[in-house]
């Protein structure tokens, strides 16, 4: 899903190209193993984007698919699908960018690219012209492709299934995850507290990279989050979830426009509601991953208040947890301190007196300022 929010402009984008490679894959006779590889680095194409939604084929667009490749590495069997995402946007000829022409690119990449223009494709139309015409503009959209941008093979194979009833009705019904969860390839990767921080790490990377004025706040908050939390002691593992929770606090703000994040001056009522609602989908994303409940919380109350004037759900003091309180200043003092589009970072001791007025004031937590304070100074 947090791919999926990214996609804020076209909702489900990942999915749908998941179900599209999926069911080349098994059209082409791909064994268990190949259709997982080719499913998984469909879902994950678009991991690299950061804040490139609207500037096709330009110098940084194809940059996104070489810096996907990269941030897959720190995710568990990463490298089974960093050379697909790599090379997603070449064309069959060689004119794309990497000049990889034919069988020098990998059969997985060319599957997911033809995807990923289908759904382009279709999802920029209108209602209405998705409703005429739409199967024949596609067909003869591949048609004219084929040995240009799209494998021949390939393109055979998604002609096929364009003849299906079946794959139309399941490419548009309206829960695509549903559809997902019956023919994905079952696969069960073990995930201890390692790898929870290697996704954790690549997700940062993603959501901090949106931003140039963000760039490094999840990791700075993480590390604040950590050390406070050994001042406090916690045990080794419980830090490192903290750390894990101070990494994906932000998760929701791929849901957010760069039109938002990047504003210089101050923002609308309505702007600021779109910014407010990342905590949301923080914690919406993060519930969905079994058996980071607790991780889920700490991440996405970050923005709520002792006195209830906090957001998304305006708890109070005793409904948060204590590590809920102190990632919240955690998160304070890390944006006080970095530059912003509308003003210069803070020194540590004029942030430090803003979060005493909000402790003042009944927002923050006293102890978690007085644990900050020792971390800091």
């Amino acid at each position: 899903m947090a791919l999926d929010v990214q996609e804020y402009k076209n909702m489900g984008h990942a999915r749908r190209v998941a179900y599209v490679s999926l069911r080349i894959s098994e059209m082409l006779g791909f064994d268990e193993e190949e259709k997982k590889k080719v499913y998984y680095s469909a879902l994950l194409h678009d991991i690299g984007k950061g804040d490139i939604y609207e500037d096709f084929y330009t110098e940084e667009w194809w940059k996104h698919a070489d810096r996907g490749s990269k941030i897959v590495l720190k995710l568990p069997f990463g490298e089974n699908f960093s050379e697909i995402i790599r090379y997603h946007h070449e064309n069959y000829d060689g004119s794309g960018h990497f000049k990889l022409k034919g069988d020098e690119i990998p059969l997985g990449a060319q599957i997911v690219f033809i995807s990923d223009q289908f759904d382009i494709r279709y999802t920029s139309l209108s209602h209405k012209e998705r409703e005429y015409n739409i199967r024949e503009n596609l067909k003869e959209c591949v048609e004219t492709n084929i040995g240009k941008m799209f494998n021949p093979l390939v393109s055979k194979a998604l002609l096929e299934l364009m003849k299906q009833e079946k794959f139309w009705l399941d490419y548009k019904f309206f829960d695509i995850k549903s559809i997902l969860n019956k023919i994905e390839p079952k696969d069960t990767i073990p995930i201890g507290i390692d790898e929870l921080e290697n996704i954790a790490e690549a997700f940062a990377d993603i959501i901090d990279t949106r931003s140039r004025f963000t760039y490094e706040h999840s990791r700075g908050i993480s590390n604040l989050a950590y050390q406070m939390a050994k001042v406090l002691g916690y045990d080794e593992e419980t830090s490192r979830k903290i750390r894990v929770a101070g990494l994906l606090h932000d998760l929701g703000k791929l849901a957010v426009p760069n039109s938002i994040l990047d504003k210089p001056g101050k923002l609308t009522e309505e702007e600021f509601m779109v910014m407010k609602s990342h905590v949301y989908y923080t914690k919406i994303i993060l519930k969905e991953i079994g058996g980071i409940d607790e991780i889920a919380e700490w991440a996405a109350n970050h923005h709520e208040k002792l006195d209830g004037s906090g957001y998304p759900e305006g708890l109070r003091g005793y409904e948060m947890g204590d590590i809920d309180k102190h990632i919240a200043v955690c998160d304070i003092f890390q944006a006080l301190t970095e530059d912003r589009p509308y003003r210069k970072g803070m020194s540590t001791k004029e942030a430090i007196r803003i979060i005493e007025k909000e402790v003042k004031n009944g927002k923050l937590n006293g102890e978690s300022l007085e644990i900050l304070k020792k971390v800091v100074f």
